[in-house]
């Protein structure tokens, strides 16, 4: 026999029932009194069961406590958060948005300061639009009548000694079997380039940007106990240059140089290396010394070698390491691809600025691109704008680097402690920015509240 389900209004009651549950945003236990018709003014059962209704009202009940005191909760941790913020950060920004793009945390998100290497993130992302992610360096090889090999260099950031050794094998089965000498042709870069930021120690950070720039216009070097210097990479054979700095190393010992302190010794190292490479592959250089030239109709081409690494591989390695010569060299080409040869830093300041001020409604008349490693004080950006750029980002999050919980890319200068990037969650990601130009570095605390708010809320 079926049961009759009736619709019906239920008589009105003034005798009051509690229900009380433990909660933890309180501090002690909730208790709370309502009428059974504050919730149950109309109910559905059947007709027999008002036992079942008052138990439907208190489960009722129980939800919307369990609600009441989520909210709570996450109310107390939003005034817990913002209360240390206000003790750690004395000149700075945070923002948290969650997996939709909605604002969790904006604490003094407008701010104009100091990105340091964080304004890589940009980088990456105005080269990817600009050039595409398939966009490949290339590098020119060319011969005169005088058994000369010309190299034209267009600014290839990973021209490293394995791609070298590639080029040799081409060359060698192209018949080229014996050079003259070695020319090069630096004009695809404006001589004039001078990064902001850096400084002529030998450090690889500082290291030079140029056309023609061969291991990231660094060498790594070694010296044995009996002082005999060798290359400490196995691809990279010892050159004349090298065996001259490496007299400087003690014996027993490693370093890396960069060629910073002087521009003429990364061109002769260059051409250098070159030639060492090509005598390993069975190809005659007749004139130890390295010449300069212009690629002009003099020359024939023989092969134009494009890049084996993509620039969305040389980017992961950027963003890994934050190498700034890759940075400001993906920048000059940039600029250049858009606004033509040679590459001049006006040239990419202006492509990148426009692309941002299309790209972004945020502070666009506050918002400084000096050059794009980050490595100069003079870039400006809000926590606001960098969020902006992180929703942007938001396909490419993976190619930040994991760690401390995150992924996450930072930026330091003295007195500047930045970190960018995601914190991922069961729904997704969520994009977090800590800007601190203060000499107090809290970041790091900082970001372990981020992460650990992120997971409870």
């Amino acid at each position: 026999m079926s049961t009759m389900f009736l619709l019906r209004k239920k008589p009105r009651t003034t005798r009051p029932f509690s229900l009380e549950t433990p909660c933890s945003c309180s501090g002690g236990r909730l208790a709370v009194t309502l009428t059974k018709t504050a919730v149950c003014g109309l109910s559905l059962f059947p007709e027999s069961t008002a036992k079942q209704g008052r138990t439907l009202c208190r489960t009722l009940l129980f939800l919307v406590l369990m609600v009441t005191c989520s909210v709570n909760q996450a109310t107390a941790a939003d005034s817990t958060l913002m209360d240390r913020l206000h003790r750690w950060v004395d000149r700075g920004s945070v923002m948290l948005n969650n997996e939709s793009g909605h604002t969790l945390l904006a604490y003094n998100a407008d701010a104009i300061l100091i990105p340091a290497s964080i304004i890589k993130i940009y980088t990456v992302m105005a080269a990817l639009d600009i050039l595409g992610e398939q966009f490949v360096f290339k590098t020119g090889f060319y011969r005169d009548a005088d058994g000369n090999l010309g190299i034209k260099g267009w600014g290839d950031p990973q021209l490293i000694s394995e791609e070298i050794h590639s080029i040799a094998d081409k060359l060698k089965m192209l018949g080229v079997n014996k050079i003259q000498q070695i020319q090069l042709d630096q004009t695809a870069f404006d001589s004039s380039i001078d990064i902001n930021g850096r400084s002529n120690s030998l450090n690889p950070y500082d290291a030079i940007n140029g056309a023609l720039v061969v291991n990231f216009n660094t060498l790594f070097l070694g010296r044995k106990k009996d002082g005999t210097i060798y290359s400490a990479e196995s691809v990279t054979p010892l050159t004349p240059l090298a065996r001259i700095l490496g007299r400087s190393l003690k014996p027993g010992t490693q370093d890396r140089f960069n060629l910073s302190t002087r521009r003429d010794y990364a061109e002769r190292y260059a051409g250098e290396l070159f030639g060492e490479i090509l005598k390993g592959h069975r190809i005659t250089v007749e004139q130890s010394d390295v010449g300069q030239t212009v690629i002009d109709d003099r020359w024939s081409l023989i092969i134009e070698h494009h890049s084996s690494v993509s620039l969305q591989e040389v980017i992961r390695g950027l963003l890994k390491y934050s190498n700034n010569f890759i940075a400001n060299q993906i920048f000059l080409v940039t600029g250049a691809e858009k606004k033509g040869y040679p590459a001049t830093i006006s040239k990419a300041r202006s492509v990148f600025q426009a692309h941002f001020n299309q790209q972004f409604n945020e502070d666009t008349e506050r918002t400084i691109i000096n050059e794009a490693s980050g490595i100069s004080r003079k870039n400006r950006m809000s926590a606001r704008t960098m969020m902006a750029v992180l929703e942007r980002f938001r396909p490419w999050a993976d190619l930040l680097d994991h760690k401390k919980g995150a992924w996450v890319k930072s930026g330091t200068l003295t007195g500047v402690y930045n970190y960018a990037g995601y914190i991922k969650t069961a729904d997704g990601y969520r994009p977090f920015v800590i800007l601190l130009n203060q000499q107090k570095n809290k970041r790091d605390r900082i970001l372990r509240q981020l992460i650990q708010y992120s997971h409870q809320y």
